[in-house]
């Protein structure tokens, strides 16, 4: 019922022990693991939490705040967990793409969660290498906001373009403009060399879907199937990061540094190709490409 093996739980109050201990010495304090079972299962199920609250053996409103304690103490240890720096691909050190994740919106901000689905979410910004490990989050935006606005206001975006990551680039789908440390699919395809280069662009970034896949399915809370999140956009934030903090805890155990995001202006049109990437796109078809190997 937590969707994660029993050794990756038992090293969480080892790692968030200090947060979950009760401030009082009553006798009738919550102890940390029921504190920390219960919102697993929260969690994996996307039940209700009067629901969790009956199978932990405490009120709701004692639930509720566990709710927010757990998140708090997880989100502030995301950066231990959660690090940048594939395969098929040369050089690559990371796929991106965005997902979304549903929630009902605050009335005074409707419009702005409104998505191109029409339905409220929050977008989600992730990156992983080849073997799904999430390296980047970014979960602040409103659905409404685009995917390369996302890339384009975070520290990510900034030392990828500073060259903070040697000559390495990351992989995205057409909704990112091209750039020489972020290379996208041709969209005309003209040349043999082309069709092999989007064709190997597309399977190495099927990575971060199969991770969003992996995620949605293991958390059902986060997959529309499951309804909209009944929270502030704030804590489905949260809510998010922690999901991504357990992914990686179930499937690679909790030894990964996360990113985080800043405010630029100035942007650029969105999906508009830059020159220097298109030179580069150009010299990675030709000497990879062009000839099959």
């Amino acid at each position: 019922i937590y969707r994660l093996p029993s050794n990756a739980i038992l090293e969480l109050p080892d790692e968030l022990g200090d947060n979950l201990r009760p401030v009082t010495r009553r006798s009738h304090a919550i102890p940390s693991m029921t504190k920390l079972l219960a919102m697993l299962h929260f969690l994996a199920s996307g039940s209700f939490q009067r629901t969790v609250a009956i199978c932990a053996g405490i009120s709701q409103s004692s639930f509720c705040c566990v709710v927010s304690q757990v998140l708090n103490a997880m989100s502030h240890r995301m950066g231990r967990h959660i690090q940048f720096p594939l395969a098929g691909f040369p050089r690559v050190i990371g796929a991106i793409d965005c997902t979304h994740v549903q929630l009902v919106p605050p009335s005074d901000r409707e419009h702005v969660y409104r998505n191109r689905k029409h339905t409220h979410s929050l977008n989600v910004q992730n990156v992983c290498d080849s073997h799904g490990v999430i390296t980047n989050v970014v979960a602040k935006y409103p659905g409404s906001v685009h995917d390369s606005f996302i890339l384009r206001n975070s520290v990510l975006f900034s030392k990828l373009r500073d060259g903070e990551y040697g000559d390495g680039w990351i992989l995205g789908d057409s909704a990112h403009p091209l750039h020489p440390y972020l290379l996208t699919p041709v969209l005309n395809l003209t040349t043999p060399g082309e069709h092999r280069y989007s064709a190997a662009n597309i399977q190495t970034r099927n990575a971060v879907e199969h991770t969003f896949d992996v995620l949605k399915s293991q958390f059902r809370c986060l997959d529309r199937t499951g309804g909209a999140l009944l929270y502030s956009p704030e804590k489905v934030a949260q809510i998010m990061v922690v999901y991504c903090i357990l992914h990686i805890a179930k499937h690679h155990g909790m030894e990964h540094n996360a990113m985080d995001v800043e405010e630029n202006e100035d942007l650029p049109h969105v999906g508009q190709p830059n020159g220097a990437g298109m030179h580069t796109r150009a010299n990675l078809i030709e000497s990879h490409f062009l000839r099959v190997i």
